[in-house]
């Protein structure tokens, strides 16, 4: 893993916030209205993943970080998963920054799209609890009913390439559907759905999925 800090401390400078570089890949943020932040800095190597062995080991050997930043952005659906389970936000810059503003506690920001998501989910009755699995991944665990596992997307026009895309993303997932949750998606290409067909996967809009959760995937 390559050292970070200082193209992020930078980009930091050019968002408004000042930090102080640490020691071990950390970083010290200070906020105006918020308490300050203590962050880790993961660079990463062509081709290297961060993945859920390396958060366990940060998470061992810095229990008091709520914020693990991955430069490039590229984090298995493991890792995704395993930061839920242990209260601590991984992602990108971009969301760095987003949770500095918006988040007093940091360790539990989650993206809009996501924020949405489970909104719309957690208010379904027939909706007992949602995991995440990954990226935009959950297990919707339901009352009397099987769980399922769905990925979602926020695609306003879905593709046939996009669908073989997030099978072949999130073919560790085993997803039951793929659910586009973009609110002007009025419906889906012949070419889409054959994509899904084949996989045997449903594609279904965020308002179908949420009206026949308590009838539909049995």
């Amino acid at each position: 893993m390559s050292d970070v800090r200082y193209w992020i401390k930078s980009k930091l400078m050019e968002n408004g916030f000042t930090s102080t570089i640490l020691q071990d890949h950390h970083l010290q943020i200070s906020r105006d209205t918020f308490p300050d932040v203590l962050v880790v800095c993961i660079g990463l190597e062509t081709g290297k993943l961060f993945e859920a062995d390396d958060l366990r080991r940060l998470a061992g050997s810095s229990p008091e970080a709520g914020f693990v930043v991955v430069v490039p952005t590229r984090i298995t659906h493991a890792a995704y998963e395993l930061a839920e389970q242990l209260g601590i936000c991984v992602a990108g810059f971009g969301e760095l920054t987003n949770a500095l503003r918006d988040d007093e506690d940091v360790s539990r920001h989650v993206s809009s799209q996501e924020k949405y998501e489970r909104r719309r989910l957690t208010h379904n009755s027939i909706v007992r609890s949602i995991k995440r699995k990954g990226y935009h991944a959950y297990e919707v665990e339901r009352v009397g009913l099987r769980p399922l596992r769905i990925v979602t997307t926020n695609d306003y026009e879905l593709t046939a390439d996009a669908v073989y895309s997030i099978l072949e993303n999130y073919s560790e997932i085993s997803p039951d559907l793929i659910v586009v949750t973009n609110p002007s998606c009025l419906g889906f290409s012949t070419d889409s759905l054959q994509a899904a067909s084949r996989a045997g996967i449903p594609i279904v809009r965020f308002g179908d999925f949420l009206d026949n959760l308590d009838t539909s995937w049995t």
